[in-house]
């Protein structure tokens, strides 16, 4: 009794050690004070982007005015995979990791070997001298480059949020935004326990791992931690203790219930044989013994 008893109280304690750890510490420790204080761009502190990077799977207008007769450039381009757009008869050049004018300057160069400068628009005349005065490519206005879809800038909701995935920035969301923008909270929710992790680029230091105080912002209309988003932003939302705690245990359970739920229906199987059998033995004795009993009429002093 005493070894099982010991047995029973260390399985508790094993659970309750394991849910400590399922339920554990995983809210920021970063201080609202500080972020207040800093210059992470919030709702009312907005910052405007960088300059826009070209990447999978972008879609690029592309325009020049003259072009090869039966040979026009006009119309969108997608940016393929290997970062490439296509020309058509014009070939092929590679764009992923330019800015607009950089690829503006690059299809320039690469239409040099099909078009004359003329066409191209890199030359002027001098309206004094008379000489041809040389353009940037990337200041011509022959050739129209622009972004027309930008599908390659998202940022993520994560968690116990109704529509949780990838969304699409365009420079303006915010957290609150995030979240309506993915269907709100469940109520498996824990509304205090939301974070904004927002990852380093390749070399910088160090990734960010910014608290949320919906509460602050909803009900106190305090825009402290209501930040921008950015290219890339993880916004996780995490669920209440509780409920995984909950969840935890019945994975724990599970497998001990399923092994309980075998024995009893093999024991309740067995019994029923055994009772079945029995039951079929008792009766055929009993008729045995109704056949070689003589009746009471032919028993000595029967009337």
């Amino acid at each position: 009794m005493e070894s099982s008893g010991s047995i029973r109280r260390a399985g508790w304690l094993v659970i309750l050690l394991a849910a400590c750890g399922a339920i554990g510490c995983q809210t920021v420790k970063t201080p609202e004070e500080a972020i207040a204080n800093s210059n992470i761009p919030t709702e009312f502190k907005k910052v405007s982007m960088p300059d826009y990077v070209v990447e999978p799977p972008d879609l690029i207008l592309v325009e020049v005015l003259e072009a090869l007769e039966g040979r026009p450039i006009s119309g969108e381009r997608l940016v393929r995979p290997d970062g490439k757009i296509t020309l058509g008869f014009y070939g092929e050049v590679y764009v992923a990791g330019l800015t607009i004018p950089e690829v503006k300057e690059k299809i320039v160069l690469h239409l040099r070997k099909y078009l004359s400068d003329e066409l191209l628009g890199l030359f002027e005349e001098d309206p004094k001298t008379g000489k041809p005065i040389p353009i940037d490519p990337k200041d011509t206005d022959r050739v129209f480059v622009d972004v027309t879809a930008y599908n390659s800038k998202n940022y993520y909701v994560l968690g116990d949020v109704g529509a949780p995935g990838k969304l699409p920035i365009t420079g303006n969301e915010t957290v609150l935004d995030a979240i309506q923008y993915a269907g709100g909270l469940l109520p498996t929710a824990a509304p205090q326990n939301i974070r904004l992790v927002r990852p380093a680029p390749a070399g910088a230091c160090c990734e960010q791992l910014l608290p949320v105080n919906l509460a602050a912002i909803t009900s106190g209309g305090d825009p402290a931690t209501n930040y921008q988003l950015m290219p890339g932003d993880r916004l996780v939302v995490y669920r209440d203790p509780i409920v995984r705690t909950t969840i935890f245990l019945d994975r724990v359970v599970a497998p001990f219930q399923t092994v309980l739920q075998s024995i009893l229906q093999s024991s309740f199987t067995i019994r029923s044989v055994q009772f079945a059998s029995q039951g079929t033995g008792g009766l055929g004795g009993a008729g045995g013994a109704a056949a070689t009993q003589p009746s009471l009429l032919t028993q000595p002093g029967a009337r």
